[in-house]
C-alpha cells in the first residue's frame, strides 16, 4: 500500500531553504556573508523536489507573485 504524500507549499520550502543557508553561513567561519545567493536557493529547491518526488506534493502558491525562477 502506498502512503499518502506530504503536502508542501513552494513559498514555505523556499523560505526554509533561505533560512537554513543563512544559518549555515553564520555557523561556518569559511563562508562570508552572502556566500549563498538566490541561485543556490533554487538549486537546492530543485534537488529537494527530485529527491522527494515520491514523498511530497508541492503546491505552487507563488503563481503570479514572482514565484518563478528568473
Amino acid at each position: 500500500m502506498r502512503e499518502k504524500k506530504e503536502i508542501k507549499k513552494k513559498s514555505e520550502l523556499l523560505e526554509q531553504i533561505r533560512h537554513d543557508l543563512k544559518a549555515w553561513e553564520e555557523c561556518e567561519p569559511d563562508f562570508d556573508e552572502g556566500y549563498f545567493d538566490e541561485s543556490d536557493v533554487w538549486s537546492f529547491y530543485e534537488f529537494l523536489l527530485e529527491r522527494h518526488r515520491d514523498d511530497w506534493t508541492v503546491i505552487d502558491d507563488l503563481k503570479g507573485k514572482g514565484g518563478t525562477r528568473k
